[in-house]
């Protein structure tokens, strides 16, 4: 048994003879020395005590009625400051949690431009719960002793049936190894994209690898192992979701899929046009022999985009974690060649026709010949 633990059995028995102060002391004796071993068995296994045993006022109650001894006077009620400061512990580690299991998963999913910021913001109250843990101003039985804890415990055992509890708790060394291999994989899906992150990752696996072998000698480390565990949880379900999404394959109507296009058997990311002028078409629409839309993958930032036959595609680019579309022709487009563009086409004026044509023939009025008589002179 750790000290930790140790320091928590002694004040439950103290708690425990606190509650039972009115007996006479000869019974008092006798009865704590029957009560210490077996609570001392149940301290030192697997599990809540105070989920088996009660809160030191509940047990102390459960001698009074087993051994016939009359009711206290007036019952003693925990400070309300250590109650109060257990509250906080419990609370701040439950938000903590939250948080870390939606960083996990929004920073691996690309859901947000800087999902750090929800650990800047909700530290100071994880610090909180970690100091009044580990100063020990917050005991477990302080925590456990709680209505909602002792609610959340008594849901999940309904929940689970005793031997799913155990096959669960068998699984420990294989989860140990499984978190940190969900967390390289993080931190490769990470590194190029959102650099910050990426070492956000490699902190949680160097933590999770220290206190591996020490939550069960110190339970305070709990305060910093579930914190982690929700963390892993969620980078495993955003990497989950990304490989089932990179592997479904889609295909759209018109027989084209969304694995993109190709030319001459090398694939295509993008498509762009340039008009005879040399300036780029910022937007035009590609479909098939039949008419049908070629439809591809559109990269995005997100949002849902609806039209994806419409060309040029856009160019999305990480920035410090930050998604980015850009717009425009990634290269400088080189003028058109003489050849390639048809030179305008240049209406020529038929020639007046040059056809030679005889002349129509004159008109010439054959009058009668006058015939002159020769008249004999003389």
């Amino acid at each position: 048994m750790n000290s930790d633990t140790r320091l928590e059995l002694d004040e439950y028995l103290a708690r425990v003879r606190t509650a039972l102060a009115d007996l006479p002391a000869d019974e008092l004796t006798e009865l704590m020395e029957d009560v210490e071993p077996h609570v001392t068995e149940v301290f030192g296994e697997d599990g809540s005590p105070v989920e088996r045993l009660g809160t030191p006022e509940d047990y102390a109650a459960e001698l009074r009625a087993t051994g016939g001894y009359p009711p206290p006077p007036n019952r003693t009620l925990p400070a309300v400051p250590r109650k109060l400061a257990g509250r906080v512990a419990l609370w701040g580690l439950a938000i903590t949690a939250l948080v870390a299991f939606i960083v996990g998963a929004a920073g691996v999913g690309e859901r947000s431009d800087n999902p750090l910021v929800a650990v800047i913001v909700f530290l100071p109250l994880f610090a909180l719960a970690a100091w009044l843990i580990f100063t020990g101003r917050v005991r477990r039985s302080d925590i456990e002793e709680l209505g909602e804890y002792r609610w959340a415990v008594r849901t999940g055992l309904n929940l689970l049936q005793p031997a799913a509890m155990d096959y669960l708790r068998s699984l420990r060394p294989a989860w140990t190894v499984l978190r940190i291999v969900v967390l390289a994989l993080a931190f490769l899906a990470t590194i190029s994209r959102a650099p910050s992150f990426a070492v956000a990752v490699l902190i949680a696996a160097g933590v999770l690898l220290w206190t591996a072998g020490r939550v069960k000698t110190d339970r305070r480390l709990l305060a910093i192992t579930v914190p982690g565990n929700a963390f892993v949880v969620g980078c495993g379900i955003a990497l989950a979701v990304a490989a089932a999404s990179n592997s479904g394959g889609t295909t759209y109507h018109g027989g084209y899929s969304g694995n993109g296009l190709s030319y001459n058997g090398s694939p295509l990311a993008n498509v762009y046009a340039v008009g005879a002028d040399g300036k780029a078409i910022d937007e035009f629409y590609l479909y098939d022999e039949s008419g049908s839309p070629i439809t591809v993958y559109r990269p995005s930032c997100g949002e849902h985009i609806d039209n994806r036959n419409r060309f040029p595609l856009p160019r999305v680019v990480y920035t410090r974690g930050m998604c980015e579309e850009l717009t425009g022709l990634p290269f400088v487009p080189l003028p058109p060649s003489p050849s390639a563009v048809p030179s305008p086409s240049t209406t020529v004026s038929p020639a007046p026709s040059t056809t030679a044509t005889s002349p129509p023939p004159s008109t010439t009025s054959s009058a009668p010949a006058k015939t002159s008589a020769a008249v004999p002179t003389g």
